[in-house]
């Protein structure tokens, strides 16, 4: 296994320390003790924090794109999407910290996104619109706006995935005979793949 560099080690732990504190409260000093290298060290691989954060994004939603575009094989579309929902829903799973970072910058406008990552949640985007195109030209689905499905696909993993602890407290309080049940995060990307197919489907 190849070993992990220092630039690496800096944007794996400054990953995890943006998506629990956010941008603004970050600490540089408090990442580079968890490094176990000085705070000049980060900015000898970046420019500043803000430069830190923007590539930190950019090598997740590049990394997101490039699986979407490798795995995508030719099928019909329901296949395709289900395949699609798959991915994202899995590399939320592998990647936990980008999921709450990204949930954070959407919700905070998503004001800190550069142009390079906007290129890249362009192809993203593309490509679903792609599917969807597809099923609306073989009279497979209704017509809908790509962007909307998008969004109901990254909120509704996003939130499942961040959401564990809120919803065990949330839980907790029913009454034993109508609480819910916690189903694992593998069900909810199937169970939304369904719902999505079933509400474009003719």
């Amino acid at each position: 296994m190849a070993k992990t560099s220092k630039k690496e080690l800096i944007m794996d732990v400054a990953l995890k320390y943006f998506s629990f504190y956010g941008f603004d409260n970050c600490s540089l000093t408090d990442i580079a003790k968890e490094c176990d290298i000085t705070k000049p060290a980060i900015y000898y691989h970046f420019e500043d924090k803000a430069t830190l954060y923007k590539e930190i994004l950019l090598k997740e939603l590049t990394s997101l794109s490039t699986s979407l575009q490798d795995n995508i094989r030719d099928d019909i579309p329901q296949n395709k999407l289900k395949i699609y929902i798959e991915i994202f829903g899995r590399y939320l799973i592998d990647n936990p910290s980008f999921g709450a970072l990204f949930s954070r910058e959407i919700a905070n406008g998503a004001n800190k996104l550069s142009s390079e990552c906007i290129k890249q949640l362009s192809i993203t985007l593309s490509i679903l619109s792609s599917i969807l195109k597809d099923g609306l030209d073989n009279g497979t689905f209704k017509n809908e706006n790509p962007f909307m499905i998008q969004m109901m696909i990254v909120s509704t993993l996003s939130s499942y995935h961040t959401t564990t602890p809120l919803r065990k407290e949330v839980f907790d309080l029913f009454d034993k005979t109508s609480k819910p049940f916690e189903v694992e995060f593998g069900t909810v990307i199937s169970s939304l793949s369904n719902i999505i197919i079933k509400g474009l489907e003719k």
